[in-house]
């Protein structure tokens, strides 16, 4: 997969995922999850800052 393809499907499925919060479906949490592992899947270039963010949060709490 491009990194082209990559950043389409990541748009698409948080276009989904904010329909699906503004539906009331989803609570707000289970859609931060789901954009969570998004990135963790497709390892964008800014997933690298999310999980710097996800593990200093971690940090901070634990």
């Amino acid at each position: 997969m491009t990194q082209g393809q990559i950043y389409g499907l990541v748009t698409f499925l948080a276009i989904v995922v904010v329909m699906l919060v503004r539906s009331g479906e989803v609570r707000s949490w289970q859609a931060l999850c789901a954009g969570l592992m998004g990135f963790y899947l497709a390892m964008t270039p800014l997933g690298y800052i999310v999980t710097w963010i996800v593990n200093q949060i971690a940090k901070w709490l634990g």
